[in-house]
C-alpha cells in the first residue's frame, strides 16, 4: 500500500468519525429537547449539517442510531462521573464522586440530559435499548457498592451497612435529584447535596469515627 493510499484512508476514517460524532451530538440534543419518540433521521441530519441519507448511511435505521446513542451517552457518563474521583481514602473518594455528580447536574450538558431522558424511556418503553441502559445502571451501582465495601475493609465505614442496598438507595436519590433539576431550574442543589451528605456519612460512619469534613467546619 502506498503512503498516499494510507493517508487517504486515514483521512476518510477521520471524516467518518467526525461525522458520526456530530450526528450523535445532534441526536443527543434532539432527544434532550423533545424526547426519542419524535426524533427522526432527517432532524438529526439537519441539526448536524448533513443529509438524512448520510445518517442512514452511518446507522442504517433510527433504531440502530438510538442504540448507538444509548451506548455513547452511557460511556461518557461512566468516564465523566466514575472515572475522575481519583484515589485516597474511601471518604475522600466518595466525596469526590458527589462533587463531580452535583457539578454535572448543576449545568447538565445535552449528552447527560439525553441520558436521563433515555433512562426514563427505557423504563416506559421496552426495547433493545433497555439492555444497554440496564447494564449501565448495574455498573453504576456496582461501582458504588465496591467503593463502600472498600471503605468497610479499610475501617472507614460501618461494617453493619449493606453496601449493595446503600448503593441502590444512593443511585435512586441522585437520579431523582437530577430529574427534578431538569424540570425545575430553580431547584436548590446545594441544599440537596448537604442533606444527602449528612445522611450518607452519618450512615457510613463507625461509632468511633466522625466525618472529618464536618470536624473541619467546627475548628
Amino acid at each position: 500500500m502506498s503512503t498516499g493510499s494510507a493517508s487517504e484512508r486515514r483521512s476518510q476514517e477521520e471524516r467518518r468519525g467526525e461525522a458520526e460524532r456530530r450526528l450523535l451530538e445532534a441526536a443527543a440534543e434532539a432527544v434532550a429537547e423533545f424526547g426519542p419518540s419524535q426524533l427522526t433521521l432527517a432532524t438529526v441530519g439537519e441539526r448536524a449539517g448533513y443529509s438524512r441519507g448520510l445518517v442512514t448511511h452511518h446507522f442504517g435505521s433510527k433504531g440502530a442510531m438510538m442504540e448507538r446513542l444509548v451506548g455513547t451517552v452511557s460511556e461518557q457518563f461512566r468516564d465523566e462521573i466514575l472515572g475522575k474521583t481519583g484515589s485516597g481514602s474511601a471518604i475522600e473518594a466518595l466525596r469526590g464522586f458527589l462533587d463531580i455528580y452535583f457539578t454535572v447536574v448543576a449545568d447538565l450538558p445535552p449528552i447527560n440530559r439525553a441520558r436521563l431522558v433515555l433512562w426514563a424511556d427505557a423504563v416506559a418503553t421496552p426495547s433493545e435499548r433497555r439492555a444497554i441502559v440496564l447494564a449501565s445502571d448495574r455498573e453504576f451501582r456496582e461501582e458504588l457498592t465496591e467503593r463502600i465495601t472498600r471503605g468497610q475493609r479499610a475501617g472507614e465505614f460501618a461494617t453493619e451497612v449493606d453496601p449493595r442496598g446503600l448503593a441502590i438507595t444512593v443511585v435512586g436519590v441522585l437520579r431523582g435529584i437530577a430529574l427534578q433539576s431538569m424540570l425545575d431550574p430553580e431547584l436548590d442543589l446545594a441544599a440537596a447535596r448537604r442533606e444527602l451528605e449528612q445522611m450518607l456519612f452519618a450512615r457510613l460512619a463507625p461509632q468511633h469515627i466522625s466525618d472529618p469534613h464536618k470536624e473541619g467546619q467546627h475548628r
